[in-house]
Protein backbone atom coordinates (compact mmCIF):
# COMPACT_ATOMS: atom_id res chain seq x y z
CA UNK A 1 0.00 0.00 0.00
CA UNK A 2 1.72 2.93 -1.14
CA UNK A 3 1.93 6.31 1.59
CA UNK A 4 0.03 8.42 -1.20
CA UNK A 5 -3.36 8.02 -3.20
CA UNK A 6 -3.11 6.89 -6.82
CA UNK A 7 -2.48 9.70 -9.16
CA UNK A 8 -4.18 10.40 -12.12
CA UNK A 9 -2.78 7.54 -15.10
CA UNK A 10 -2.20 10.58 -17.60
CA UNK A 11 0.40 8.07 -19.30
CA UNK A 12 -2.76 5.88 -20.14
CA UNK A 13 -4.78 9.04 -21.17
CA UNK A 14 -2.15 10.18 -23.55
CA UNK A 15 -1.95 6.37 -25.05
CA UNK A 16 -6.20 6.44 -25.29
CA UNK A 17 -6.11 10.39 -27.52
CA UNK A 18 -3.24 8.84 -29.86
CA UNK A 19 -4.97 5.69 -30.69
CA UNK A 20 -8.47 7.16 -30.99
CA UNK A 21 -6.84 10.03 -33.13
CA UNK A 22 -5.42 7.26 -35.47
CA UNK A 23 -7.95 4.68 -35.65
CA UNK A 24 -10.60 7.61 -36.96
CA UNK A 25 -7.60 8.39 -38.87
CA UNK A 26 -7.05 4.83 -40.64
CA UNK A 27 -10.53 3.42 -40.12
CA UNK A 28 -11.10 -0.33 -39.62
CA UNK A 29 -8.81 -1.86 -41.98
CA UNK A 30 -5.87 -1.34 -40.08
CA UNK A 31 -5.06 -2.23 -36.70
CA UNK A 32 -3.54 0.47 -33.97
CA UNK A 33 -2.20 -0.37 -30.96
CA UNK A 34 0.48 0.80 -28.41
CA UNK A 35 3.09 -1.03 -26.51
CA UNK A 36 6.83 -2.61 -28.14
CA UNK A 37 7.66 -3.01 -31.20
CA UNK A 38 8.52 -7.02 -31.42
CA UNK A 39 5.11 -8.14 -31.17
CA UNK A 40 3.62 -10.29 -33.96
CA UNK A 41 1.62 -9.23 -36.46
CA UNK A 42 -0.33 -11.06 -39.04
CA UNK A 43 -1.95 -7.70 -40.78
CA UNK A 44 -1.07 -4.30 -41.17
CA UNK A 45 -0.67 -2.29 -38.01
CA UNK A 46 0.66 1.13 -36.74
CA UNK A 47 1.93 1.55 -33.29
CA UNK A 48 2.66 3.82 -31.02
CA UNK A 49 5.50 3.09 -28.80
CA UNK A 50 6.50 5.39 -25.58
CA UNK A 51 10.38 4.66 -25.59
CA UNK A 52 11.16 7.89 -23.37
CA UNK A 53 10.29 10.02 -20.88
CA UNK A 54 12.07 13.23 -20.02
CA UNK A 55 11.13 16.29 -17.59
CA UNK A 56 9.88 19.42 -19.08
CA UNK A 57 12.08 21.71 -17.93
CA UNK A 58 10.08 24.74 -18.58
CA UNK A 59 8.14 24.09 -15.41
CA UNK A 60 10.56 22.58 -13.31
CA UNK A 61 11.16 25.18 -10.41
CA UNK A 62 7.62 27.35 -11.72
CA UNK A 63 3.74 27.28 -10.04
CA UNK A 64 1.66 25.50 -12.11
CA UNK A 65 0.02 28.86 -14.47
CA UNK A 66 -3.61 27.92 -13.73
CA UNK A 67 -3.41 28.62 -9.93
CA UNK A 68 0.17 30.40 -9.28
CA UNK A 69 0.85 30.95 -5.53
CA UNK A 70 -2.09 29.60 -4.31
CA UNK A 71 -0.05 26.07 -4.71
CA UNK A 72 2.59 24.68 -2.82
CA UNK A 73 5.56 26.91 -2.53
CA UNK A 74 8.47 25.08 -3.83
CA UNK A 75 6.78 22.06 -4.90
CA UNK A 76 6.11 22.17 -8.91
CA UNK A 77 4.18 19.69 -10.48
CA UNK A 78 5.10 17.18 -12.24
CA UNK A 79 5.50 18.42 -15.66
CA UNK A 80 6.44 15.39 -18.33
CA UNK A 81 7.72 15.05 -22.36
CA UNK A 82 6.31 11.93 -23.83
CA UNK A 83 8.70 10.27 -26.68
CA UNK A 84 6.87 8.20 -28.96
CA UNK A 85 7.48 6.22 -31.70
CA UNK A 86 4.76 5.29 -34.41
CA UNK A 87 5.63 2.13 -36.23
CA UNK A 88 3.76 1.23 -39.61
CA UNK A 89 4.34 -2.74 -40.09
CA UNK A 90 2.49 -4.05 -43.41
CA UNK A 91 2.12 -7.46 -41.96
CA UNK A 92 3.01 -10.90 -43.27
CA UNK A 93 4.32 -10.94 -47.15
CA UNK A 94 1.64 -10.70 -49.86
CA UNK A 95 1.21 -13.03 -52.77
CA UNK A 96 2.22 -10.03 -54.66
CA UNK A 97 5.06 -8.68 -52.91
CA UNK A 98 3.49 -5.55 -52.73
CA UNK A 99 2.56 -5.08 -48.99
CA UNK A 100 3.74 -1.34 -48.38
CA UNK A 101 0.93 0.68 -49.62
CA UNK A 102 -2.02 0.18 -46.87
CA UNK A 103 1.17 0.85 -44.36
CA UNK A 104 2.02 3.92 -45.91
CA UNK A 105 -1.62 5.39 -46.59
CA UNK A 106 -2.18 5.19 -43.03
CA UNK A 107 0.53 6.46 -41.72
CA UNK A 108 0.05 9.44 -44.33
CA UNK A 109 -3.46 9.50 -42.73
CA UNK A 110 -1.94 9.68 -39.47
CA UNK A 111 0.88 12.40 -39.66
CA UNK A 112 -1.49 14.82 -41.46
CA UNK A 113 -4.32 14.59 -38.80
CA UNK A 114 -1.79 15.25 -36.14
CA UNK A 115 0.16 17.63 -38.30
CA UNK A 116 -3.70 19.48 -38.74
CA UNK A 117 -4.79 18.75 -35.10
CA UNK A 118 -1.44 19.46 -32.94
CA UNK A 119 -2.66 21.29 -29.86
CA UNK A 120 -5.58 19.25 -28.30
CA UNK A 121 -7.34 20.97 -25.50
CA UNK A 122 -10.44 19.13 -23.02
CA UNK A 123 -13.05 20.30 -25.91
CA UNK A 124 -11.03 19.60 -29.29
CA UNK A 125 -12.98 17.29 -31.04
CA UNK A 126 -10.46 13.91 -32.33
CA UNK A 127 -12.57 11.37 -33.53
CA UNK A 128 -15.98 11.81 -35.95
CA UNK A 129 -19.13 9.49 -35.98
CA UNK A 130 -19.86 10.30 -33.50
CA UNK A 131 -17.92 13.57 -32.87
CA UNK A 132 -16.14 13.32 -29.52
CA UNK A 133 -14.03 15.33 -27.75
CA UNK A 134 -10.76 14.81 -25.79
CA UNK A 135 -12.41 15.31 -22.44
CA UNK A 136 -15.02 12.58 -23.41
CA UNK A 137 -12.18 10.03 -24.92
CA UNK A 138 -10.41 10.51 -21.54
CA UNK A 139 -10.65 11.72 -18.11
CA UNK A 140 -6.83 11.48 -16.89
CA UNK A 141 -6.05 14.37 -18.33
CA UNK A 142 -8.55 16.71 -17.27
CA UNK A 143 -6.16 18.44 -14.64
CA UNK A 144 -3.32 19.24 -17.42
CA UNK A 145 -1.99 22.99 -16.96
CA UNK A 146 -1.43 23.73 -20.74
CA UNK A 147 -2.99 22.14 -24.17
CA UNK A 148 -1.59 18.71 -25.55
CA UNK A 149 1.06 19.47 -27.94
CA UNK A 150 1.86 17.01 -30.56
CA UNK A 151 5.28 17.25 -33.00
CA UNK A 152 7.14 16.17 -35.32
CA UNK A 153 9.99 14.92 -33.46
CA UNK A 154 13.69 15.11 -35.61
CA UNK A 155 15.34 12.29 -33.99
CA UNK A 156 18.43 10.75 -35.97
CA UNK A 157 17.69 7.48 -37.50
CA UNK A 158 20.76 5.99 -35.17
CA UNK A 159 18.28 6.69 -32.34
CA UNK A 160 15.39 4.80 -34.11
CA UNK A 161 17.91 1.61 -35.01
CA UNK A 162 19.22 1.32 -31.88
CA UNK A 163 15.28 1.38 -30.44
CA UNK A 164 14.24 -1.22 -32.80
CA UNK A 165 17.67 -3.08 -32.21
CA UNK A 166 16.58 -3.87 -28.67
CA UNK A 167 13.64 -5.95 -30.20
CA UNK A 168 13.54 -9.82 -32.19
CA UNK A 169 11.88 -7.49 -35.63
CA UNK A 170 13.48 -6.07 -38.08
CA UNK A 171 13.25 -2.10 -37.99
CA UNK A 172 10.14 -0.45 -39.00
CA UNK A 173 9.47 2.64 -40.72
CA UNK A 174 8.85 4.77 -37.77
CA UNK A 175 8.35 8.33 -36.92
CA UNK A 176 9.24 10.22 -33.63
CA UNK A 177 6.74 12.61 -32.35
CA UNK A 178 6.82 14.77 -28.47
CA UNK A 179 4.14 14.92 -26.79
CA UNK A 180 3.73 17.47 -24.13
CA UNK A 181 3.07 19.60 -21.90
CA UNK A 182 2.09 16.20 -19.74
CA UNK A 183 1.47 16.85 -16.06
CA UNK A 184 0.51 14.69 -13.14
CA UNK A 185 -1.45 16.53 -10.59
CA UNK A 186 -0.67 15.57 -7.25
CA UNK A 187 -2.50 13.00 -5.27
CA UNK A 188 -1.58 15.17 -1.33
CA UNK A 189 -4.44 17.52 -1.06
CA UNK A 190 -3.15 21.35 -1.09
CA UNK A 191 -2.95 23.20 2.46
CA UNK A 192 -2.19 26.35 2.01
CA UNK A 193 0.77 28.07 3.66
CA UNK A 194 0.42 31.36 6.22
CA UNK A 195 0.17 34.48 4.43
CA UNK A 196 3.04 36.39 4.03
CA UNK A 197 4.16 38.55 7.08
CA UNK A 198 4.27 42.17 6.42
CA UNK A 199 6.46 44.13 8.93
CA UNK A 200 4.60 46.51 11.57
CA UNK A 201 6.92 49.34 13.08
CA UNK A 202 5.29 50.11 16.91
CA UNK A 203 6.22 53.08 18.93
CA UNK A 204 6.84 52.80 22.51
CA UNK A 205 7.62 55.71 24.70
CA UNK A 206 10.02 53.90 27.24
CA UNK A 207 13.10 51.98 25.84
CA UNK A 208 11.38 49.17 27.81
CA UNK A 209 11.13 47.82 31.52
CA UNK A 210 13.68 47.58 34.17
CA UNK A 211 12.91 44.89 36.66
CA UNK A 212 14.86 46.35 40.20
CA UNK A 213 13.60 43.81 42.82
CA UNK A 214 11.03 40.74 42.75
CA UNK A 215 10.00 39.71 46.12
CA UNK A 216 9.94 37.10 47.34
CA UNK A 217 11.96 35.21 45.01
CA UNK A 218 10.55 32.01 46.26
CA UNK A 219 6.92 32.41 44.63
CA UNK A 220 4.43 30.31 45.04
CA UNK A 221 0.09 29.78 44.45
CA UNK A 222 -2.20 32.14 46.46
CA UNK A 223 1.56 33.91 47.62
CA UNK A 224 1.49 36.91 45.04
CA UNK A 225 4.86 38.08 44.23
CA UNK A 226 5.92 42.35 44.14
CA UNK A 227 7.89 43.49 41.14
CA UNK A 228 9.24 46.83 41.30
CA UNK A 229 9.91 47.94 38.07
CA UNK A 230 11.25 51.50 35.94
CA UNK A 231 10.52 52.57 32.69
CA UNK A 232 7.08 50.59 32.40
CA UNK A 233 4.68 51.81 30.33
CA UNK A 234 0.75 51.54 31.57
CA UNK A 235 0.57 47.97 29.00
CA UNK A 236 2.36 45.40 30.54
CA UNK A 237 2.49 41.56 29.85
CA UNK A 238 4.20 39.54 32.59
CA UNK A 239 4.70 35.74 31.71
CA UNK A 240 6.34 32.69 33.66
CA UNK A 241 8.45 30.08 31.51
CA UNK A 242 6.99 26.98 31.24
CA UNK A 243 8.60 23.24 32.81
CA UNK A 244 8.47 19.85 31.95
CA UNK A 245 6.35 17.97 34.53
CA UNK A 246 3.82 21.59 34.07
CA UNK A 247 -0.22 20.89 33.37
CA UNK A 248 -0.62 20.52 29.22
CA UNK A 249 -0.08 23.61 27.33
CA UNK A 250 2.44 25.76 24.96
CA UNK A 251 3.97 28.59 25.55
CA UNK A 252 5.16 31.02 28.68
CA UNK A 253 2.16 31.13 31.53
CA UNK A 254 0.81 35.05 32.05
CA UNK A 255 0.42 36.35 35.22
CA UNK A 256 -2.81 38.25 36.72
CA UNK A 257 -1.50 41.50 37.41
CA UNK A 258 -2.10 44.63 39.74
CA UNK A 259 -0.43 47.71 39.69
CA UNK A 260 0.74 48.89 42.73
CA UNK A 261 2.89 51.98 43.59
CA UNK A 262 6.43 51.32 41.95
CA UNK A 263 5.53 48.44 40.20
CA UNK A 264 2.97 45.23 39.84
CA UNK A 265 1.88 42.39 42.52
CA UNK A 266 1.84 39.08 40.07
CA UNK A 267 -0.08 35.80 41.06
CA UNK A 268 0.71 32.32 39.59
CA UNK A 269 -2.02 30.50 37.42
CA UNK A 270 -2.03 26.82 38.88
CA UNK A 271 -1.24 25.23 42.40
CA UNK A 272 0.18 22.27 40.05
CA UNK A 273 3.42 24.26 38.42
CA UNK A 274 6.09 21.99 39.47
CA UNK A 275 8.67 23.57 41.99
CA UNK A 276 11.93 24.80 40.45
CA UNK A 277 13.88 27.68 38.96
CA UNK A 278 11.80 29.56 36.35
CA UNK A 279 12.43 32.93 34.35
CA UNK A 280 9.68 35.69 34.84
CA UNK A 281 9.59 37.96 32.02
CA UNK A 282 8.09 41.33 32.21
CA UNK A 283 7.00 43.00 28.68
CA UNK A 284 5.94 46.32 27.59
CA UNK A 285 3.27 45.97 24.42
CA UNK A 286 2.92 48.54 21.75
CA UNK A 287 -0.67 47.84 20.70
CA UNK A 288 -0.27 44.23 20.85
CA UNK A 289 3.22 43.77 19.86
CA UNK A 290 6.43 43.89 22.64
CA UNK A 291 8.44 46.88 22.92
CA UNK A 292 10.99 45.83 25.14
CA UNK A 293 11.26 43.42 28.20
CA UNK A 294 12.78 42.37 30.77
CA UNK A 295 13.77 39.00 33.25
CA UNK A 296 14.66 37.59 36.35
CA UNK A 297 15.24 34.30 37.94
CA UNK A 298 12.80 33.17 40.29
CA UNK A 299 11.61 29.55 41.87
CA UNK A 300 8.54 28.03 42.34
CA UNK A 301 8.65 26.71 45.60
CA UNK A 302 5.97 24.50 47.49
CA UNK A 303 3.80 25.82 49.88
CA UNK A 304 1.36 24.43 52.24
CA UNK A 305 -2.02 26.63 51.77
CA UNK A 306 -4.57 24.82 54.60
CA UNK A 307 -4.03 22.23 57.08
CA UNK A 308 -6.45 20.66 60.38
CA UNK A 309 -4.86 20.71 63.76
CA UNK A 310 -1.84 19.19 64.01
CA UNK A 311 -1.56 16.06 66.49
CA UNK A 312 1.22 14.31 67.48
CA UNK A 313 1.63 11.20 65.98
CA UNK A 314 -1.67 11.23 64.03
CA UNK A 315 -1.90 11.31 60.19
CA UNK A 316 -3.01 14.56 58.64
CA UNK A 317 -3.76 15.86 55.49
CA UNK A 318 -2.14 19.17 54.27
CA UNK A 319 -3.75 21.20 51.25
CA UNK A 320 -0.49 22.01 48.95
CA UNK A 321 0.66 23.64 45.74
CA UNK A 322 3.98 22.80 43.70
CA UNK A 323 4.35 19.98 44.98
CA UNK A 324 6.36 15.90 43.74
CA UNK A 325 5.67 12.70 43.75
CA UNK A 326 8.31 12.49 46.72
CA UNK A 327 8.99 14.62 49.44
CA UNK A 328 8.80 15.62 53.41
CA UNK A 329 7.02 18.18 55.90
CA UNK A 330 9.31 19.93 58.32
CA UNK A 331 7.86 20.83 62.00
CA UNK A 332 10.24 23.20 63.30
CA UNK A 333 12.69 20.89 62.24
CA UNK A 334 10.99 17.86 62.36
CA UNK A 335 10.93 15.96 59.44
CA UNK A 336 8.87 13.26 58.15
CA UNK A 337 7.94 11.80 54.26
CA UNK A 338 4.64 12.70 52.67
CA UNK A 339 2.45 10.91 50.63
CA UNK A 340 0.76 12.10 47.69
CA UNK A 341 -2.67 12.07 48.14
CA UNK A 342 -4.05 14.29 45.00
CA UNK A 343 -2.27 16.98 42.80
CA UNK A 344 -3.20 19.73 45.78
CA UNK A 345 -2.90 17.40 48.69
CA UNK A 346 -0.42 15.30 51.12
CA UNK A 347 -0.68 13.14 53.82
CA UNK A 348 1.93 13.05 56.39
CA UNK A 349 2.25 11.60 60.17
CA UNK A 350 3.35 13.90 62.32
CA UNK A 351 6.19 13.55 64.76
CA UNK A 352 5.60 12.55 68.37
CA UNK A 353 7.71 15.50 69.29
CA UNK A 354 5.76 18.02 68.12
CA UNK A 355 3.78 17.22 71.04
CA UNK A 356 6.19 19.82 73.35
CA UNK A 357 4.39 22.62 71.36
CA UNK A 358 1.07 21.99 72.18
CA UNK A 359 -1.26 24.54 72.21
CA UNK A 360 0.61 27.13 70.38
CA UNK A 361 1.62 27.26 66.58
CA UNK A 362 4.79 26.05 64.96
CA UNK A 363 6.14 26.72 61.38
CA UNK A 364 6.12 24.39 58.78
CA UNK A 365 7.57 24.11 55.56
CA UNK A 366 7.45 21.60 52.60
CA UNK A 367 10.33 20.21 50.25
CA UNK A 368 9.61 18.40 46.90
CA UNK A 369 12.69 18.03 44.57
CA UNK A 370 15.06 20.59 45.64
CA UNK A 371 13.32 22.94 46.73
CA UNK A 372 12.27 23.77 50.15
CA UNK A 373 9.41 26.46 50.51
CA UNK A 374 8.41 29.00 52.46
CA UNK A 375 6.75 28.24 56.23
CA UNK A 376 3.62 28.06 57.11
CA UNK A 377 2.00 28.53 60.80
CA UNK A 378 0.20 25.53 62.17
CA UNK A 379 -1.81 25.21 65.34
CA UNK A 380 -0.62 21.73 67.14
CA UNK A 381 -3.64 20.28 69.82
CA UNK A 382 -3.43 20.43 73.10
Amino acid sequence: MSVLAAPAPVLTGVDTVLTSMTRDAVGPDVTVTTGPLDRPVGAVRLNWFLYRITPNVALMNMEPPQTGWTTRRGRPPLALTLHYLLSADPGELSANGNEMPAAHDALTAVMMLLHEHAILGPDTVIMSSPDRSVSQVTSALDGLVEPLRITLDPVPLETITAVWASGLKSVRLSIAYQVSLVTVPSPVPFEPGPPVQEPVVSVSPSAGPLITTVAPQLISFGRPVTISLTGATETIAVTLSRSDGDPDGTGPWPLTTTSVPGGLRASLPSPQLVPGPRVLTVTDLAGAWPAGSDTARVSVAPVITAAATLQAGAAVTLQTAHVLADGLVAFLGLTADYTLASPTSVIVTVPSGVAAYAGTSIPVNIQSGTVTGPPTDLAVAS
